[in-house]
């Protein structure tokens, strides 16, 4: 039985290599304002081999030595890669912002922002999304997954985000789930491949005022890859995201001073009234 069992890994990683399918790579960048208003921008990169005169380097073998082959992406997806943006279009809920495709060089780029107007609004957001997937559900995560946000202090605030690995793919099986059921072609895959390989979480950034939180994928040349292989692109391995910053209140001390010059203002022409009312008398 352990024979057979490693036998059949043994060809699955065999498939994987040869076959040069490359998932395609997710980044997610947060960006929060003092009041806790801000934006999401969510884009996903993938490689199209029909965009390439020659064939797509396997990026876990960037020399080319290692014989892991090309990336060939755009026989698995019926309609070829720009039906991605199609479906993200005729399915990604309205508070959504479906940006045209973008083409560079055999990348071509899908990228989807929302804005919210507070903390609130954006787990609101955040829980639709959720809720999209067909198999999950928000309810069903524990407090510790689910994201938090802190401001605490009065001129200057500290401003603290925090969300899980696990949330925020949750928040992507929407569109990872759909893809896959309506237009993902596994064709020489077939048995092989499943949802969860044809995409990963690559790059992520949190953005406080002028403070940054990143996570970004790098390639490390000594990282194990199969039993003879050396070399692999690095993706998001954090499970829990945190980032604070402390933002100046600017537009309350606006206010402070504004009002202090009102008041001020006032007293002296209540002085200058009562001087000359004196002097009359």
């Amino acid at each position: 039985m352990k024979k057979k069992l490693f036998a059949f890994l043994v060809l699955t990683v065999f498939v994987l290599t040869r076959s040069g399918c490359w998932a395609g790579e997710i980044s997610i960048t947060t960006e929060f304002n003092a009041d806790g208003s801000g934006k999401r921008v969510i884009v996903l990169d993938v490689m199209d081999d029909t965009l390439s005169a020659e064939p797509i380097q396997n990026p876990d073998d960037p020399e080319g030595v290692e014989d892991k082959g090309a990336v060939l992406n755009n026989k698995h997806i019926t309609g070829g890669i720009p039906a991605i943006q199609t479906w993200l279009e005729e399915n990604a809920p309205d508070f959504i912002t479906v940006a045209a495709m973008k083409t560079e060089g055999y990348h071509r780029y899908f990228t989807l922002s929302y804005t919210f107007e507070s903390f609130d609004d954006f787990l609101d957001k955040y829980k639709t999304l959720v809720n999209l997937s067909p198999t999950l559900d928000w309810d069903s995560f524990d407090e510790s997954e689910l994201p938090t946000y802190t401001s605490e202090g009065f001129l200057n605030k500290t401003v603290t985000f925090t969300e899980s690995k696990t949330i925020v793919d949750a928040s992507l099986d929407w569109a990872i789930d759909g893809i896959w059921n309506d237009i993902y072609d596994p064709a020489d895959l077939a048995g092989f491949v499943e949802k969860a390989n044809i995409s990963v979480l690559a790059n992520y950034t949190i953005i406080i005022g002028d403070s940054k939180f990143e996570e970004l994928q790098y390639f490390d040349s000594e990282v194990a890859d199969g039993d003879d292989n050396t070399g692999k692109v690095v993706y998001v391995t954090s499970q829990t995201f945190s980032h604070s910053n402390s933002l100046p209140q600017t537009g309350l001390l606006i206010g402070i001073i504004a009002g202090a010059a009102v008041v001020v203002a006032g007293a002296v022409v209540l002085i200058v009234f009562l001087m000359k009312k004196k002097r009359l008398n």
